[in-house]
């Protein structure tokens, strides 16, 4: 409406200008004067015209350069939203689009990674796994390795078809966001078999405490990796020959799980950092182990999507380490 409105003003003002000369005589209007006074008051009008029409057109700019710099910079705009017209309220939706792309972006940047991570892993653990097969005599523990390996294998083909679906229909939700009813002592089990090689490699006792028979609402194969991060950083961290205390309370409707070790621990106030993308807390491990910064920080967006919390405590530098994960019980 204002765009007509300064249209409809400009247009006219000759007309006006002419009739209030004739009007209130300001000047004979005769030959040339005519003409000279319509030709003014035109151009008069047009540059009037011109200023108030950019003045209403600089948020439609703002908008245009704010999505040019988002699209060629990925730079975020800070777009003014207090304006209540049709212009302002341009502005606020280009503002919640670029903000809405961008955490759609960081989103599937961050499933990327978790792809990555997750694909990584435990293929790594399965190569081990065949190494400690083919030298290993007994065949109890033969057996008990073949069936770790089998187990694994079953999770990661489940996952990979699980990747191939978000690949077709790119609703990555309907995949990482069904959860159902499990036991965890089932959860449980299997974060520790993967783990098993690195801790057969150092010489670490899992010392597991009696699980209860809980059920928690999960995504058995996320929560259970993230579980099984915790349990690996635990084993990475330990000295050769230590020990990992796993044990599961019950209380007030959620259950805790707790992971500790003896090893190198870290600095008394720095947990949350642990937490944060590609961490600066990241270490090397006790044997050379690579940190790739990004475990603690996934471990903790799927517990967050399970309705937990996680938790991280040291009293100091080689004074060991406490996780602990709560999530609610399974109604």
């Amino acid at each position: 409406m204002k765009f007509l409105f300064i249209a409809f003003i400009g247009v006219h003002i000759p007309l006006i200008v002419l009739i209030m000369a004739v009007v209130f005589d300001w000047i004979p209007l005769k030959g040339w004067n005519v003409i000279l006074v319509a030709l003014a008051a035109t151009l008069i009008a047009t540059g009037l015209t011109l200023l108030l029409l950019k003045s209403l057109l600089w948020p439609i700019l703002q908008a245009k350069n704010a999505l040019q710099d988002y699209t060629r910079k990925k730079v975020i705009p800070s777009l003014p939203v207090h304006y209540t017209d049709e212009a302002g309220q341009l502005l606020q939706q280009v503002q919640i689009a670029i903000d809405s792309m961008d955490a759609l972006l960081k989103e599937r940047k961050d499933i990327l990674t978790l792809l990555s991570h997750d694909l990584r892993t435990p293929f790594t653990q399965l190569i081990g796994l065949g190494e400690l097969l083919q030298s290993e005599k007994s065949e109890e523990l033969s057996a008990k390795y073949g069936a770790i390996i089998q187990k694994m294998a079953e999770e990661q083909l489940i996952f990979i078809k699980d990747i191939i679906q978000i690949l077709e229909t790119g609703k990555e939700d309907e995949i990482s966001h069904v959860f159902e009813a499990r036991n965890i002592a089932d959860i449980l089990s299997l974060s520790i078999d993967m783990q098993q090689l690195s801790a057969v490699r150092k010489q670490i006792q899992l010392s597991v405490h009696p699980v209860p028979a809980i059920q928690v609402k999960c995504n058995s194969r996320l929560l259970s990796q993230a579980i099984s991060n915790i349990i690996g950083n635990a084993i990475k961290f330990s000295h050769r020959g230590g020990e990992v205390i796993v044990k599961i309370h019950v209380f007030s409707g959620h259950i805790h799980l707790l992971v500790a070790d003896k090893g190198i621990g870290f600095d008394t106030g720095k947990a949350a950092l642990l937490f944060q993308k590609f961490t600066s807390e990241g270490k090397m491990g006790t044997d050379g182990e690579v940190s790739s910064g990004v475990g603690l920080y996934l471990t903790r967006k799927v517990i967050q999507n399970h309705g937990g919390m996680i938790a991280a405590f040291s009293e100091g530098k080689n004074q060991g380490a406490v996780f602990t994960i709560q999530l609610p019980i399974a109604n």
